[in-house]
């Protein structure tokens, strides 16, 4: 599919990037003994500095996907970043069986490039082209299907026409019997000129497989579905035979993350339980799926897709932006941006325009910074707290009838308190004894007033009081009163 593909590549004459093979498909080490490891890795090492160039590349994974088995090497003359890339690998596949090394393209070029996917049915390329746009890992985040006449909004016609050749001429030198699809890059070279490089072939339908199928119908108007189909093809049922979509010239196979990205690509995962999604149903939307239950960290991150079908680029453009504003994932967890942000990647000039590449996907986006909180945040981050742990420490929800146990006991020890509060001698004492003025009086209160503002000593007891009378703490009113009489006066 990968080291195969690319052999077939240079026979049938389909161009692809300059490769090494660091090992074949049937080389295995046994990366748990260390010795073994790392002779197995000073190997790739020296196969990668045998080629004795700085061209900027991948290391590569046959059985890698989704970003994974796939680390950058932007020096290969480099041995620490050689051995960094060649670890990275030989860790996320656990084998050492099928790893190569692939030249990037463009690198003399603005290093931009379009990601195109062909699906070939057989020997047969199937109608239209897949354009995918991903994350700085390499992990597809939008493909969007385009009927043969729309192609030529990211290539040439004659280039998009040569393309279909190489991948019907592939299939056939390969023997492909099943739907395949392979994937090539576009870009514009330094002098200006429109190039495809073939990168590999996935010898199965991809899961973006509905941003292709929903571009035909059968005769009675029925979408496609790949799965179903190759299913009842190995029964020995017949494919059946379809026809452009009346209704669908652009398909957008979108995933759903739960992350935060920034405007290099990467996406900062954030944890949570998913309930399911929100927001009314959308004629556009012909499939969509949200898988429950807890995010997994160690497994795919994308939580599910959303596919919007639309006769038109910008139709396209307008429908994904309402979705990702309307339509949102009920999750109990963390917040993220990635709704907002997959809003603003559809409703930017740049990507309306076709000038968003597919490696600088969040590169030029106006990135939110904080997610946008709704009531669930509310509820969940500030009501939730306070209703179970209070507003101090201790005085959240008690779970007894009242008066609780916890109440009981804050009472019996404020009347020990106030027991050990030894009588303070005020100048209303002093004046009622006749050993004071009243003008003393008035004056110690007045500077007392000052310094409380008035409100604590007039307030506090009378609306102390009126609490208590008012609700079930009406049985410890007194108390109350006097604590807040005896503290206040201080």
């Amino acid at each position: 599919e990968k080291i195969g593909f690319k052999r077939i590549c240079a026979d049938v004459g389909a161009p692809t990037p300059a490769f090494v093979v660091l090992s074949e498909e049937d080389t295995f080490v046994d990366l748990t003994n260390p010795q073994a490891k790392e002779a197995c890795v000073q190997g790739f090492m020296k196969a990668v500095a045998d080629m004795k160039s700085s061209n900027p590349g991948l290391i590569k994974s046959i059985h890698g996907g989704g970003g994974k088995g796939t680390a950058h090497l932007d020096d290969p003359s480099c041995p620490e970043q050689t051995r960094a890339a060649v670890e990275k690998v030989l860790v996320e596949m656990n084998r050492s069986d099928g790893i190569y090394f692939e030249q990037k393209v463009n690198t003399k070029g603005d290093g931009r490039f379009y990601q195109l996917e062909l699906e070939v049915d057989g020997h047969e390329v199937a109608q239209g082209g897949r354009f995918v746009w991903f994350n700085s890992r390499l992990q597809k985040v939008v493909e969007i299907g385009l009927s043969d006449d729309l192609v030529e909004m990211f290539m040439p016609r004659d280039l998009y026409q040569n393309s279909r050749k190489w991948a019907a001429d592939i299939a056939i030198k390969g023997g492909n019997n099943t739907r395949a699809t392979m994937e090539g890059l576009v870009f514009k070279n330094e002098k200006g000129e429109f190039e495809l490089q073939f990168i590999e072939c996935n010898r199965r339908p991809q899961v973006e497989n509905e941003a292709l199928a929903l571009l035909q119908r059968d005769a009675k108007g029925n979408r496609r579905y790949t799965f179903a189909e190759l299913i009842m093809r190995a029964s020995g049922v017949p494919a059946p035979v379809f026809a452009d979509s009346t209704d669908a010239k652009v398909v957008l196979h979108a995933r759903w993350l739960h992350g935060n990205p920034d405007s290099n690509g990467n996406i900062a995962y954030q944890a949570g339980d998913i309930l399911g999604m929100s927001g009314p149903r959308l004629d556009y939307v012909p499939a969509e799926l949200m898988a429950p239950g807890e995010i997994s960290f160690t497994s795919d991150p994308q939580l599910g897709k959303a596919v919007i079908i639309a006769d038109s680029w910008d139709a396209m453009c307008d429908r994904a932006s309402e979705y990702f504003r309307l339509r949102k994932p009920k999750i109990i967890g963390s917040s993220s941006t990635y709704a907002q942000t997959m809003y603003n990647l559809f409703t930017s000039k740049d990507f309306r325009e076709g000038k968003t590449a597919s490696n600088e996907t969040f590169k030029k986006l106006d990135i939110p910074t904080y997610p946008e909180r709704g009531i669930m945040n509310i509820l969940q981050d500030q009501i939730a707290p306070t209703m179970v742990k209070g507003y101090r420490k201790g005085e959240g929800i008690d779970a007894d009838r009242f008066p609780t146990p916890r109440v009981v006991k804050a009472m019996t020890d404020l009347h020990h308190a106030l027991a050990q509060e030894p009588p303070r001698t005020t100048p209303f004492t002093a004046f009622a004894r006749g050993t004071a003025t009243y003008e003393d009086y008035i004056g110690a209160l007045r500077e007392q007033l000052g310094r409380q503002g008035g409100g604590w000593v007039t307030v506090a007891p009378r609306d102390t009081s009126q609490q208590g009378n008012d609700s079930e703490s009406a049985s410890i009113s007194e108390i109350s009163r006097k604590n807040v009489e005896v503290w206040g006066e201080k």
